[in-house]
């Protein structure tokens, strides 16, 4: 799935694959007992992958989006789960990265920190009670409220899907606060997550991407200081928010695409290795799985060049208009569907055996469900896709009839 690849590419993709061989080794452990891939972050930390987004001359790894697509993919082969919860990581220093190219130099600090001591950054900004088109695509409709305080804001409310929980040294969210004059603004901000207030709820126990441990954390009294918070209007799509759906839409479908891979490949292996009575060859001649090799082969073609060519474009903030970041939700829906229906037509050639707790396929098939689930992967993602082509405002409500 990856052909000529620049320096750069080259580089993160071999320390991915290097990383997904050993993680492959424990990723049935980790789904097993549900636990946190402590020892994968030790890992990813000393080869530098968690610095990936960060410039050089910060002591980042100065990757692109394309390049992190390409890694993600490979990391993915190995453990979906793991490549998820670093991709929850990952999203923000690259955000922060655009900030600092406007001009913005507010983030160096944290930046050079991350980089420095290699701090993993995780984000519960999900609220279970605001519907996911409004709480995440609009960027801060939400329930968590925060309240003025002298020097700064004190926020309550409840946040789900805090992926890197166990795992995480800083506590990314979003809050409403009303202001006076400027109506309701949203509030972006980053605290220890040892801060005062924090509390993690440990609720995170699923069908699929177990290891992810993405809990969900109440706030209580937190306060978050004046100088510490991203203002940002709600539903606004400003320099944050697009560099934000750049990345999760140029980057998330890139993991699920990577366990498709690894499906494909367990399942052509098996096939071929499996000869049964009174047949004289492999299964791989019988022309029905012939048949699902071939369609599994072009959808994930089809799907990661679609991938290759949106995050490509993504790479410069310049092209992050309306029409290209819908295109992105359109690749985004596009790759983790396909990547479902390519994991599904696995398990269809190898069988009953695909069942097997003892085998990866059905860790392949569970993890990969969660892919549609995220924000801008079913529904959502049609109506943006449907209103753009209506010329329809993102935020006009639904008509039913």
């Amino acid at each position: 799935m990856v052909q000529q690849l620049t320096a750069s590419q080259q580089k993160w993709y071999d320390i991915a694959g290097q990383h997904a061989d050993v993680f492959a080794e424990r990723a049935a452990e980790h789904d097993r007992e549900g636990s946190f891939p402590f020892e994968n972050y030790d890992d990813m930390k000393a080869s530098g992958y968690t610095a990936m987004p960060i410039p050089e001359d910060m002591g980042g790894g100065g990757a692109s989006l394309l390049d992190i697509c390409i890694a993600q993919n490979r990391l993915a082969q190995g453990c979906g789960a793991t490549a998820l919860a670093v991709n929850m990581h990952l999203g923000f220093p690259f955000v922060m990265t655009d900030v600092l190219a406007s001009g913005d130099d507010s983030p160096r600090a944290l930046m050079e920190q991350i980089a420095k001591d290699r701090l993993i950054l995780f984000a519960a900004v999900t609220d279970p009670q605001v519907d996911s088109l409004k709480g995440i695509t609009g960027l801060g409709y939400t329930t968590v409220k925060a309240e003025k305080t002298e020097g700064g804001f004190l926020v309550n409310g409840r946040k789900g899907f805090g992926t890197n929980s166990p795992g995480g040294d800083l506590f990314a969210s979003t809050a409403i606060y009303t202001d006076p004059v400027e109506g309701d603004v949203g509030l972006i901000f980053i605290l220890p997550v040892n801060h005062e207030g924090l509390v993690c709820l440990n609720d995170w126990d699923t069908m699929g991407m177990r290891a992810s441990q993405s809990h969900s954390w109440r706030l209580e009294n937190v306060f978050v200081a004046e100088d510490a918070v991203f203002r940002h209007k709600p539903w606004e799509w400003d320099l944050f928010s697009r560099g934000l759906w750049a990345w999760h839409g140029g980057s998330f479908s890139a993991v699920y695409l990577g366990i498709a891979k690894a499906a494909r490949d367990f399942a052509i292996d098996q096939t071929k290795g499996r000869t049964r009575i009174p047949f004289k060859h492999p299964e791989s001649y019988y022309p029905g799985h012939q048949f699902l090799a071939a369609e599994m082969d072009i959808g994930l073609h089809a799907a990661w060049n679609f991938q290759l060519k949106v995050a490509e474009k993504l790479v410069d903030p310049a092209n992050r208009d309306d029409a290209t970041l819908v295109e992105a939700f359109a690749m985004q829906y596009f790759c983790t569907h396909t990547a479902v229906d390519v994991v599904n037509k696995a398990v269809d050639m190898v069988g009953g055996a695909a069942l097997a707790k003892r085998l990866p396929l059905e860790r392949y098939y569970r993890d990969v469900r969660a892919g549609p689930m995220h924000p801008i992967g079913g529904f959502d993602a049609l109506e943006l896709i449907g209103k753009h082509a209506f010329g329809i405002p993102r935020d006009a409500e639904p008509r039913y009839v």
